[in-house]
């Protein structure tokens, strides 16, 4: 029932808008028009210095509300896409990304919901929900204003694979950021008196666990800054880390191991440790037998398409819903090699994820 070339050029018209985190007014404005066009209410909620969209259409109020979400923020660079198509491949022009990462599926959401409208498709009340800055910690989902929801289960399409892929459990993830404080003296006069943090934090870095610690873990340091100058030892360095695990209480295991290893390490060496640990997101695991995966399979099975049902190391908003206490789950919309200058789409993956979505609000 889609209209292959205009869901092809809604998604091309997308990636062509510039949407870095925080700067995405612009793509708001194009989604706000369409939905404008089928007579549907559009709600903004102010979140940061930008906003999150709620998208709302009626239904069959016997049958419970629905949601489905994706991102309107890109990685960088997204400045001057320029899409190139290839037979039944879409990418950039190779200086930039493509933006499929969200993109596809907010195009796969405006012509599902023409497609509902044009074929008047029996669906529950629908809430169609796009955050801002979700590249950046999830944030628009975070500052997302709950009293606006009415919806306990959600569909988010935010991940790669094939159209019927399903992350049903991803991780839970703690930010760190440490300072090391040492003591200075002259390099070269009396380096002796001096203790370095440069030092401390790499010995630390050096015992710290890092990289796949098992199936469910990892960990890794990602930046580290320190000193003032070469004849200088350096007094303070800092270094941000970050841990990720499937299992919660795996990982707050980890973060007080880590903890205890950079302030024990710091000590002993004659200097001092200070720790900030967050908590940027919980994990999220929906059982095989979960309501949500019944519809999912039903849709699929509709498109001729299979489901597969996974595990991801990375976050979503879906891990932020649930949290909330809204059933949530992520599904692919075929985006390939996203985050950086190769991303591709598949033409037939645009358009089979769109059916799948016309297909999730019918059986759901």
């Amino acid at each position: 029932m889609i209209r292959k070339e205009r869901l092809v050029s809604t998604f091309l018209d997308l990636v062509k808008i510039s949407s870095p985190s925080w700067k995405e007014e612009e793509v708001f404005r194009y989604i706000e028009k369409a939905a404008d066009g089928l007579g549907l209410e559009c709600r903004r909620a102010k979140c940061g210095p930008s906003h999150n969209l709620v998208v709302r259409m009626a239904g069959d109020t016997s049958r419970k509300p629905l949601m489905f979400g994706a991102h309107a923020d890109t990685v960088t660079p997204c400045d001057n896409v320029k899409p190139v198509m290839r037979g039944n491949r879409i990418t950039s022009d190779g200086t930039t990304i493509l933006g499929g990462d969200d993109k596809a599926a907010i195009a796969a959401f405006i012509e599902a919901m023409r497609v509902i409208r044009e074929h008047n498709i029996q669906t529950p009340p629908i809430e169609w929900v796009f955050t801002c800055a979700e590249e950046i910690g999830l944030r628009g989902m975070k500052g997302m204003d709950f009293s606006m929801l009415k919806s306990k289960r959600a569909f988010i399409f935010d991940c790669s694979g094939p159209i019927g892929t399903v992350i049903a459990r991803a991780p839970s993830q703690i930010i760190m950021h440490v300072d090391i404080t040492g003591r200075a003296a002259h390099a070269g006069i009396e380096p002796e008196k001096g203790v370095s943090a440069i030092d401390i934090a790499a010995e630390i870095i050096m015992k710290l666990p890092r990289g796949r610690l098992d199936k469910e873990t990892t960990s890794n340091v990602g930046m580290i800054s320190g000193g003032r100058a070469t004849n200088i030892v350096a007094e303070k360095a800092s270094f941000d880390m970050e841990a990720r695990s499937l299992d919660g209480k795996k990982l707050k295991t980890l973060e007080k191991k880590m903890i205890a290893i950079i302030k024990d390490t710091a000590k002993k060496r004659g200097g001092k440790a200070q720790v900030n640990s967050t908590l940027e997101y919980s994990s999220f695991n929906i059982p095989a037998k979960d309501p949500l995966i019944r519809v999912i399979d039903s849709a699929c099975e509709s498109i001729g398409a299979k489901m597969t049902v996974s595990s991801s190391g990375g976050g979503s908003d879906t891990n932020v819903l649930n949290a909330k206490g809204i059933r949530a789950i992520n599904l692919s919309i075929g985006m390939s090699n996203v985050h950086s200058t190769r991303e591709y789409i598949q033409i037939s993956d645009l358009c089979k994820g769109c059916d799948l979505v016309v297909a999730i609000a019918a059986v759901g």
